[in-house]
């Protein structure tokens, strides 16, 4: 592609496809593993004394109630299968009615909780502070054009850098960027994360796809291919 040539992309934006919570959040909290209680703490009582489980919280986010939502990682041997897992994951108090130990199914059981959002959004802003992404894309953005016109230069930085944080969940997973499990990045996280529409992060999704760096992309989660981290 020509330098100063800008990417294109035709695509029907569904608004309700938008992470319900996308803005820039103004409050960044530090999460803290010792705020680990409630009933997610019982939880993980009861998947340790009942399955022989490790789970070992990172971070706690407690949500006005107070409703817990934590960033652990979780060792053990799934009950119905019988397969080994080893993963970071989160995990929020509405985790009390569920049954079994496996990390998918327990992840999939609690994305539909608000606290579960919030903590999310949170954590993306928190991201964001860290490595200053909005604020790179800011510099670059031309206002006066919608985000699928935006320059060349603005989708390259916007496409390496969600290529980034793939491999920071893979190599630090303790980091915790902004994911609901580890190896696993949702279009509605990184949404909110770079503050631009889902549709968007598809498109990118797309090559970043194409060009080998993820695995076939499904139009919601980005996988990091294995093969992305072997230098």
């Amino acid at each position: 592609m020509k330098s100063g040539e800008v990417l294109r992309h035709s695509a029907a934006i569904d608004e309700q496809e938008v992470f319900s919570l996308i803005h820039r959040p103004v409050e960044l909290l530090e999460l803290q593993p010792s705020r680990f209680a409630g009933r997610v703490a019982s939880w993980a009582e009861h998947a340790e004394r009942r399955y022989g489980d490790s789970i070992n919280p990172v971070m706690t986010y407690v949500e006005s109630g107070p409703h817990h939502v934590s960033w652990i990682y979780h060792e053990g041997e799934d009950w119905r299968s019988g397969e080994r897992f080893s993963t970071y994951h989160i995990i929020c108090d509405c985790i009390a009615g569920v049954e079994g130990n496996s990390p998918q199914e327990s992840v999939d059981s609690i994305l539909g909780c608000r606290a579960v959002l919030r903590a999310l959004q949170r954590r993306a802003a928190f991201v964001d502070h860290k490595y200053r992404t909005c604020e790179i894309l800011a510099a670059l953005r031309d206002p006066d054009t919608g985000d699928f016109e935006q320059s060349n230069a603005f989708h390259k930085f916007a496409v390496k850098t969600i290529g980034t944080i793939l491999e920071l969940d893979a190599r630090h997973p303790k980091e915790w960027p902004g994911n609901v499990i580890n190896g696993e990045h949702r279009v509605s996280v990184l949404s909110t994360l770079f503050q631009l529409h889902p549709e968007v992060v598809k498109w990118y999704g797309r090559l970043l796809a194409e060009s080998g760096v993820v695995e076939d992309f499904d139009g919601e989660i980005l996988k990091l291919r294995p093969e992305s981290l072997a230098a």
